[in-house]
């Protein structure tokens, strides 16, 4: 197939990076080694996929949805013994012959579907994941990425940026415009590093897993101060002693409590609630 006469098509969300240095420059924050084995998300014409086989890594594993481009991308790669490639949707494919052996995932990912992918590969709290991804390195909408990073007090900081963070650490490399894609967004994207924490140093189980329990309730009604809120799963007098005993103010709104302030929030919730 000759992908020059291919047109994208809009229901997979297809913006294909046309701009050299910013694909060079997610081949040098990847830190490429002889013993990574890369997971690439939605190959497209190959454009990234050449430049990252062009480098010292061990292999390179694409996951492509669209059926029309598989031909090609197997007829341009058909020489290197690093490529393989699988016709999939990346949010039912199944990865578990190789998920072991991936250490880096690489994607421009399409934004309707970001929030599965980065729970795919993120994760979420109170599961402890499987995978051993030393990076993860997405092209994401920028405002995703400026919630995600967001502290308390941003108006932009929700239960996303606490998850997040909560999982791993995350650095924006660069933004990037709109005309470095073809056909070119309606937004800037942002190029983002994920590293997720290793299982050690995750917060423990249960106490994840009542932080994600008390996000899902205050940030369901933002504008509310959370002693308004959290009278949903506890009582009056349970929140009173709570705000006496802790350091939480509980006249603040989800957006100002400091991820600190979350975890001392759910260790105080589940002693209290334990007391029963």
């Amino acid at each position: 197939m000759n992908t020059k006469n291919y047109y994208q098509k809009k229901r997979f969300g297809q913006h294909w990076l046309v701009n050299n240095l910013i694909l060079e420059r997610i081949k040098e924050v990847a830190e490429l080694e002889e013993k990574d084995f890369i997971l690439e998300i939605g190959p497209g014409r190959g454009a990234l996929t050449s430049i990252l086989l062009n480098s010292k890594i061990s292999r390179l594993h694409a996951v492509e949805l669209d059926k029309d481009l598989i031909d090609h991308l197997n007829n341009k790669f058909k020489n290197d013994k690093k490529f393989s490639l699988q016709q999939g949707d990346i949010l039912s494919t199944n990865l578990e012959s190789i998920n072991k052996k991936i250490t880096k995932v690489i994607a421009n990912i399409p934004y309707n579907i970001t929030g599965p992918i980065l729970d795919i590969f993120i994760g979420r709290l109170g599961i402890i994941s499987k995978n051993n991804y030393e990076k993860i390195i997405f092209l994401m909408q920028k405002d995703v990425v400026d919630r995600i990073l967001s502290k308390d007090g941003n108006k932009n900081a929700g239960a996303l940026s606490v998850r997040m963070q909560l999982m791993s650490n995350i650095r924006r490399i660069c933004d990037v415009p709109p005309s470095s894609f073809n056909p070119p967004p309606k937004v800037f994207s942002s190029l983002v590093v994920f590293e997720p924490l290793r299982p050690e140093l995750r917060l423990d189980v249960k106490l994840e897993k009542y932080i994600d329990k008390l996000l899902r309730i205050s940030f369901n009604s933002r504008r509310k101060m959370i002693k308004n809120t959290l009278n949903i799963i506890l009582s009056e007098d349970e929140i009173k002693k709570l705000s006496e005993s802790s350091e939480i103010c509980f006249n603040l709104r989800p957006q100002d409590i400091s991820i600190n302030k979350w975890i001392k929030l759910a260790e105080a919730c589940i002693k209290i609630t334990n007391k029963k």
